[in-house]
């Protein structure tokens, strides 16, 4: 708010500083930048002006100079109409060129058109001898082109009948040898078809071509329309003078403007049904190797590569070395597109789904058998090998069942000459060194963890992927006289011998454990990662790259795998192979390892993504570190690289870890527990009865068993553990009893599910499913059962819920069976003559059926050419199909209580030892070092004493009976006795007029006190020979 006071005037302000000089040069140099500013907008400004009025003016010139030649041209046309001589025509076409408008002058594009056709035989006649008469013509033929191109849409009832019909004289070269020879006729055409070219030939037959063939059902070769054929008849001229020509650079114009016009952009229905199968079916007139040279620089073309691969089907030039190298450089370079299929799938519109049809038969062609023998046929050229590779590899990546469908990769996996190229190739790949050192292996590089170079990723990763993609789907064709070199090593399919394969097994895993370091990088690079990575951009920052080296760690794993089972069922490596001292367990945090938070949060091949405010929270200061999520990735992948010893460790303190949180509160005030009472005679039917899922849904939880005797009362105890420990026992000897019919034993006594349960019991997977809980309660209660499992059906609880076993596997079933089926793949003969078909009779209690392994397997015999998938067949049915049910069942039922990926951690063998002790000799040291006494008895009483000195002498075998009478299982603890759990305890037993006895649910050897060694030792042989009990002693 103001007050007024009466002033009405205002007051000057008085500075009294004086004037600012400092204030006066600012204005100064504003003023001077201004006025320049403006001078240059003023030079500007004219320049533009004198650009406009030239132009203006040259418009305008050229307005009046058409304007002229017009009307000296409409002159001509009405008085000398029958009248015109050569050198006048000449004119007349110049004059047209120059102020041809299509709206204006359409009528005497049509007049000269048929003067040209009256005088053609004159006009070929002048091109022989005047040049600059052959170059007016090629324009005049252009101009026409290029009016039927741009008037074709437009809905005129204009005939442009002598426009094709002069194109169709002129550009055939038929007249043109006829009236000038074939010598001058060729080179006339193939100087017009180049000038054509450079003005847009092809560009304008392209646009005719999709508007004026008509729609097609199918493709066809047979022309739909006359000038359907005249369409193709101008295509295929300029083709057949470029593949004449000894002119380089006419030759490389005309094939890079058809390429371009043609063969690059996304087909139309009259290219993909009558253009390209006419071509394909003429292709001997197209030159395969400038069309191959002028696409160097494309890359990733669907349409490009479906159009080279139609073309060049059957080329005669694919007979020389020179364009077959060629052909497969660029087959390698444009099949890249092809690892974007899957990725189409993903994003389905009109567009996507054009490409994503074109790259399905670009696998067609490269599946076609033709195709695929001269790619293979290439390999004799030297070079050639990475382009294939690649090829291989792209396939590959468009598709998950690639090596099953794709010819060509299923015929080089059975090239062993191929797969010993490769390999060595992998091996000869080096990184030059920047400072002369010696170079070093990219293959070693990758097993170190490098990052490498985009040209080092090039010419490693496809090779090493098609490598272990091949040789993966090779072994598992290979049965073991082949793998071992039992058979003849000349004409064997083992492309390698033991001691190559071994050496390769140490070099794949060490490539498996780098690509685990590149697949989760140190999220704080060292300096030396530092210097890499000026050299190369990070592993995986595209989407494509992830696939790719995702890709090859599979590969990669997947072949070690296979190697590795290989050297689990008969081994041929040494320990030190699979072992690594590279990485170890972390042991002491063991129980934060998680394959559920390691794979929430950090993905191969990717950037850590950022965590929300819940998962910062649950993880709180638990995070993984980068080496974490190493090891839990080895674990899940090749997790045998670690020594069983350490993964043993890792596995009980993953279930130590579990039982604090379910069974923790049940040491303190009794916490939730599982109370049944089991009547002994009925162990297996009131266990599966009060033990079920619906009744019991955690077995985790600490159980307490209380047991009945066969007049229904109680029996004396309160069940410690013991007694919990003695029914579980119990319950799962009964239940794989082979007499109650869930169990069958193979001929080495060994169990496997029974394939026709289905006879006996209705709701079988019920009791497969209860039988899996308690085997995996006797896990989890680190309790050992002597129950010795087929090495097939270990194999599919440890393998994924829908995987299946191949015929390797079938040697632990049926012994003769696989013999037979081993005769009949190397039989010599005629196989029809065994009169064998695709059936087979399995025969369950009397009840015999025959199965079909195919449909329609009766009515097909087994051949030669078929003998392979019978074999397979076969060997499926027996080892998959019959026990699926059985086997699914028992793994979820198993899963319900153990986390399979725990178990996956193992082999099949190295799960018997876990579910029945380790097959290894009796350490009785360790076994005194970790004894318990009671009732008087201590290590130094002379009664002790005696008795570890008589078990001294015990052989292996009488020491196995020993456990077994004490602990019920003859193995001892994986991870020594120290593990067994009550420990072995040696209680007084009063005078020795008694037996030794044991109490197996508490480890108790009762031992009366025998002061004369040799009684003893022959009482003790006879309790443990006749598996005394409480009942002798």
């Amino acid at each position: 708010m103001f007050s007024f006071e009466g002033e009405y005037r205002r007051k000057p302000v008085q500075s009294l500083g004086g004037a600012s000089k400092h204030s006066q040069r600012d204005i100064f140099l504003q003023r001077t930048q201004l006025e320049r500013q403006k001078r240059e907008d003023l030079r500007r400004q004219n320049q533009s002006a004198v650009i406009i009025q030239a132009f203006f003016r040259g418009c305008q010139a050229r307005s009046l100079q058409k304007n002229i030649q017009r009307q000296e041209f409409e002159r001509i046309q009405a008085t000398n109409f029958q009248n015109i001589n050569l050198q006048l025509l000449t004119s007349l076409i110049n004059k047209l060129k120059f102020f041809f408008d299509k709206e204006k002058d359409a009528n005497k594009l049509v007049w000269l058109s048929q003067l040209v056709i009256k005088n053609s035989p004159s006009i070929m006649k002048q091109c022989q001898t005047e040049k600059s008469f052959t170059f007016s013509l090629a324009q005049f033929l252009s101009l026409t082109l290029c009016y039927i191109s741009d008037t074709i849409h437009l809905p005129t009832g204009e005939s442009k009948g002598s426009h094709w019909r002069v194109l169709e004289i002129f550009l055939n070269a038929e007249g043109w040898r006829k009236s000038v020879g074939v010598q001058t006729a060729d080179m006339i055409l193939g100087s017009i078809f180049f000038f054509l070219s450079r003005k847009g030939y092809f560009t304008q037959l392209r646009q005719i071509v999709d508007v004026k063939i008509p729609p097609l059902v199918e493709p066809t070769t047979k022309a739909p329309t006359p000038l359907s054929g005249c369409l193709l008849d101008f295509i295929f001229q300029p083709l057949e003078f470029a593949s004449a020509t000894m002119n380089i650079n006419h030759r490389n114009t005309v094939v890079a403007s058809f390429s371009r016009e043609f063969l690059e952009p996304a087909y139309s229905e009259p290219i993909t049904n009558f253009i390209l199968p006419s071509l394909r079916q003429n292709n001997n007139k197209i030159p395969l190797l400038c069309l191959l040279q002028n696409n160097e620089a494309c890359a990733r073309n669907p349409w490009l590569l479906h159009s080279i691969l139609v073309l060049a089907d059957g080329h005669p030039e694919l007979k020389d070395d020179r364009v077959l190298s060629f052909y497969v450089a660029t087959v390698s370079r444009l099949s890249g597109c092809l690892q974007f299929m899957q990725t189409a799938e993903v994003h389905e519109d009109d567009d996507d789904s054009d490409e994503e049809d074109i790259m399905t038969r670009c696998c067609e062609l490269l599946n076609n058998i033709n195709t695929v023998h001269v790619l293979v046929t290439a390999l004799q050229i030297p070079d050639v090998l990475p382009d294939l590779c690649v090829v291989g590899h792209n396939l590959l990546l468009s598709d998950r069942l690639a090596l099953h469908k794709c010819r060509l990769l299923y015929t080089l996996a059975f090239k062993p000459c191929y797969l010993q190229q490769l390999l060595g190739h992998i091996k000869s790949e080096k990184q030059v060194s920047l400072f002369g050192s010696s170079d070093t292996s990219l293959v070693q590089l990758l097993a170190k963890g490098v990052h490498l170079a985009h040209s080092e990723i090039d010419r490693i990763v496809p090779v090493l992927d098609v490598f272990c993609s091949l040789f993966s789907h090779l072994l598992v064709t290979l049965d073991d006289s082949e793998f071992y070199n039992e058979s003849d090593p000349v004409s064997g399919a083992m492309p390698f011998s033991l001691t190559e394969v071994v050496e390769l097994a140490s070099i794949l895993r060490d490539v498996c454990l780098g690509l685990v370091e590149l697949a989760y990088p140190d999220t704080r690079p060292s300096t030396s990662f530092n210097f890499v990575k000026t050299r190369t951009t990070s592993t995986g920052n595209t989407q494509e790259d992830t696939r790719l080296w995702m890709h090859l760690f599979k590969s990669t794993v997947n072949l070690v795998s296979q190697l590795h089972t290989r050297d689990t069922r008969r081994p041929f490596c040494p320990s030190w192979v699979w072992i690594t001292g590279r990485i170890a367990l972390p042991l002491e945090r063991n129980g934060q390892l998680s394959f559920r938070r390691q794979g929430r949060l950090h993905r191969p091949f990717r950037a850590i993504r950022p965590l929300t405010r819940n998962e910062i929270e649950e993880e709180g200061s638990s995070m993984l570190s980068t080496r974490e999520v190493r090891t839990l990735a080895i674990l899940r992948e090749i997790p045998f690289v670690f020594s069983f010893t350490d993964r043993v460790k890792m596995w009980q303190q993953w279930i130590l870890n579990d039982k604090m949180q379910q069974q923790g509160e049940a040491n303190f005030l009794r916490g939730p527990s599982i109370q049944v009472m089991i009547r002994r005679n009925y162990i297996y039917e009131d266990a599966f009865d009060k033990l079920s899922l619906e009744n019991e849904p955690n077995l985790r939880f600490k159980m307490r068993v209380q047991l009945t005797n066969a007049v229904g009362l109680d029996e004396a105890g309160v069940d410690g553990g013991g007694i919990f420990r003695e029914f579980l026992s119990e319950l799962l000897k009964t239940s794989f009893d082979p007499n109650r019919g869930f169990f069958r034993l193979t001929h080495d006594n060994l169990l496997y599910p029974n394939p026709g349960v289905a006879v006996l019991v209705s709701d079988f997977p019920a009791h497969y499913y209860f039988i899996g809980r308690m085997l995996g309660k006797a896990l989890y209660e680190n309790l050992l059962v002597e129950l010795p499992m087929a090495d097939f059906f270990l194999s599919k609880i440890l393998g994924q819920a829908s995987a299946s076993l191949d015929v390797h596997h079938l040697a632990s079933l049926d012994p003769v069976l696989h013999k037979n089926l081993l005769y009949l793949r190397h039989y010599d003969g005629d196989v029809t003559e065994l009169g064998l078909d695709f059936t087979i009779v399995s025969s369950e209690l009397g009840e015999t059926r025959v199965e079909e392994l195919k449909p329609n397997g009766s009515n097909i015999p087994v051949t030669s050419s078929n003998r392979i998938e019978y074999i397979h067949l076969v060997a499926d049915y027996k080892l998959n199909k019959q026990i699926r049910l059985q086997c699914n069942a028992f793994r979820q039922g198993l899963a319900n209580v153990i986390d399979i990926e725990w178990l996956q951690t193992f082999s099949y063998r190295e799960l018997q030892v876990l579910v029945s002790g380790a097959y290894t000799p009796v350490d009785l040291e360790d076994l005194k070092q970790h004894t318990h006494y009671t009732g008087g008895y201590t290590s130094t009483h002379p009664v002790i004493q005696g008795f570890w000195r008589v078990v001294s002498k015990f052989d292996d075998s009488g020491k196995r009976h020993l456990l077994k009478f004490v602990t019920s299982c003859s193995r001892p603890p994986l991870l020594g006795f120290k593990e067994l759990d009550p420990p072995f305890c040696i209680q007084n037993a009063g005078t020795d007029d008694r037996l030794p006895t044991a109490s197996t649910c508490m480890n108790l050897l009762k031992l009366p006190e025998f002061h004369d060694e040799n009684i003893l030792r022959d009482k003790l042989i006879y309790a443990l020979q006749s598996g005394a009990g409480f009942e002798l002693s």
